[in-house]
């Protein structure tokens, strides 16, 4: 499975613009007074406008080539952005995954991360920079209910639990691209906050083009 778009709310569209566009250097692909949207490799990373948005935040995971990730590495504290670190440590190590990764925020505090899967024959030549970023390789989706919300899912887009699947939390889809559905009582990693849901549009490509609206028409899911 791989996400193609996914849309976000902010209250801080301008910051965004400076953190994603500027310091980032992602492509622009729209802008208006309202919404902004950046080009992430395959997919499109989007966000609009919403000025009563407090203390709700967002995961999202961009992967990057497998053999890339002490560059990308750099090239973070290069741009001045603190690592979230845990026991002292920021690299993470997802033995059972096969996957590297590290993790920071955003302007509006949200978990974002930066994901090697080294299962994928992704390496590329390239010094490390914005066309590293492959995709967006995770949307993190907390919920009241995981595995009914994840049968729902299984059953409309026909997408199987990867990497491990729990009553607490359950990746969706493969290394290519996750919907990482966490109830709303378990922290995240590595930073131990607890999920906050809201407003969230999901496009992704999938063999069986379907939507749906879920968790009180907070999350909308659309295959292609």
């Amino acid at each position: 499975m791989k996400i193609t778009e996914v849309l976000l709310n902010t209250h801080r569209l301008d910051a965004m613009k400076d953190f994603y566009g500027s310091l980032l250097d992602l492509e622009v692909l729209e802008e208006t007074a309202s919404r902004l949207s950046f080009r992430a490799g395959e997919s499109v990373l989007a966000f609009q406008e919403d000025s009563l948005m407090e203390n709700e935040f967002y995961h999202v995971a961009f992967a990057i080539p497998t053999n890339k990730f002490i560059e990308a590495k750099q090239w973070v504290i290069d741009r001045g952005i603190s690592l979230i670190s845990r026991t002292k440590e920021d690299e993470f190590l997802f033995e059972s995954w096969n996957a590297t990764a590290l993790y920071f925020y955003d302007p509006d505090h949200n978990l974002i991360e930066f994901i090697a899967h080294h299962s994928l024959d992704n390496a590329v030549d390239e010094t490390f920079g914005p066309k590293a970023l492959l995709r967006i390789s995770e949307i993190g989706l907390p919920v009241d209910n995981v595995p009914e919300f994840c049968q729902t899912i299984t059953e409309v887009f026909q997408l199987d639990s990867w990497g491990g699947a729990g009553p607490q939390f359950t990746p969706l889809g493969d290394a290519e691209g996750l919907l990482i559905v966490i109830d709303k009582q378990r922290p995240w990693f590595p930073d131990d906050r607890m999920p906050r849901e809201y407003n969230t549009k999901v496009l992704i490509n999938s063999t069986c083009p379907a939507s749906l609206s879920l968790q009180n028409g907070l999350y909308e899911l659309k295959s292609i």
